[in-house]
C-alpha cells in the first residue's frame, strides 16, 4: 500500500495583477472594481505514488511548483483539483522556522511546533533536553529564539520535527 497517493493534482493560485501604491489606492481600485486578478498554475495533473520506505526528491527550477506540492502534501493548502492521500503522520520541515516564535525560548517552541503537530506535548516536555542535546543548543533552550543563529535555528527545527518517529518525513530547502 502506497505511503502517499497524489492523483491528478493541480494548484492555481489567484494573483493581483495591479499593485497599488498604497492601502487606499488599493481600497479605492477594489471598490471601483479596478482590481484585476488572474490565475496562476503552480500545478498542473501531477501523479505519483510512494511506497513505505521508498525515499524520493523533487527537483526542478525555481517556480516549478516543488514547494506547492510539499505544503498540498503537509496539507498547508489544498489542491485545487485531485486528490492528495496520505498515509500515516508528517513531519514536515517547509520553512525555516516555520512554526516557531523569535520571542519564545527554544524549549516553549519545542513545545509550540508539537502542539501545532497535535504530538503529545507531555511526552516532548519530557524530551525537551534531549532535543535540545541532539541540535547542540543546550546551553540556550531557555534563551529567546531571536538570539540563535540561523544554523542553531535549523538544528533545532529539524531535530523537533524528527524527535517522533513519523511515517512521512517533508524537507524544503531548510538545511
Amino acid at each position: 500500500m502506497a505511503t502517499i497517493e497524489i492523483t491528478n493534482v493541480s494548484f492555481t493560485y489567484r494573483v493581483l495583477k495591479n499593485r497599488s501604491g498604497s492601502l487606499k489606492e488599493l481600497f479605492r481600485d477594489f471598490l471601483g472594481r479596478k482590481v484585476r486578478v488572474e490565475n496562476y498554475q503552480a500545478l498542473k495533473d501531477v501523479s505519483f505514488t510512494v511506497d513505505s520506505g521508498e525515499v524520493i526528491a523533487i527537483i526542478g527550477k525555481n517556480g516549478a511548483g516543488k514547494s506547492t506540492l510539499l505544503k498540498i502534501l503537509a496539507r498547508v493548502l489544498p489542491p485545487t483539483t485531485g486528490a492528495a492521500k496520505i498515509s500515516g503522520s508528517i513531519a514536515p520541515m517547509i520553512e525555516l522556522g516555520a512554526g516557531f516564535h523569535p520571542e519564545m525560548s527554544g524549549t516553549e517552541n519545542v513545545l509550540l511546533y508539537s502542539t501545532l503537530m497535535g504530538r503529545d506535548v507531555e511526552r516532548t516536555r519530557s524530551r525537551t533536553e534531549a532535543i535540545g542535546e541532539w541540535a547542540g543548543v543546550t546551553d540556550h533552550m531557555d534563551f529567546p529564539l531571536r538570539t540563535f543563529s540561523s544554523g542553531m535555528v535549523a538544528r533545532l527545527a529539524f531535530a523537533t520535527a524528527t524527535d517522533e518517529n513519523t511515517d512521512v518525513l517533508l524537507i524544503d530547502e531548510v538545511l
